[in-house]
């Protein structure tokens, strides 16, 4: 029989992956307008396929910790956040070029602010002694 211990941990560790996973997912989003700008007519919802591999090859790499999937998440929501508001300003619909940029420059800056040296920095100037 399994115990109460196990079985809450078991949960524990597929919410935790399960968030690694949906953290992942808007940071390959733009492959659904990418990929048809070049001419190429990907499977539906090919986002899920390349972050499940991302997320497969992060978690061979390194082992999961939650400071990782809230990286993760910083990341996807910058991605999120950014990319959408960009897309929607530029009217980037049909354009490779813009829609590379505009993607570079929001997992760029996801990845800047999930940084941890940045995080103590900002700690550091912030804190009231």
């Amino acid at each position: 029989m399994v115990s109460l211990e196990s079985a809450v941990r078991q949960v524990g560790d597929f919410v935790v992956i399960a968030l690694f996973f949906f953290g992942l997912l808007p940071i390959f989003a733009p492959l659904d307008l990418l990929l048809p700008a070049l001419g190429y007519h990907p499977p539906v919802r090919l986002q899920y396929v390349v972050a499940g591999a991302v997320g497969a090859l992060l978690l061979w790499l390194r082992p999961l910790r939650l400071r990782l999937v809230v990286r993760v998440w910083i990341v996807g929501l910058t991605m999120s956040v950014l990319a959408t508001t960009l897309f929607i300003f530029f009217d980037l619909r049909g354009d490779p070029l813009g829609i590379l940029a505009v993607w570079g420059v929001s997992v760029g800056l996801g990845l800047a602010l999930a940084y941890p040296p940045l995080w103590k920095a900002a700690e550091a100037r912030l804190r009231v002694e």
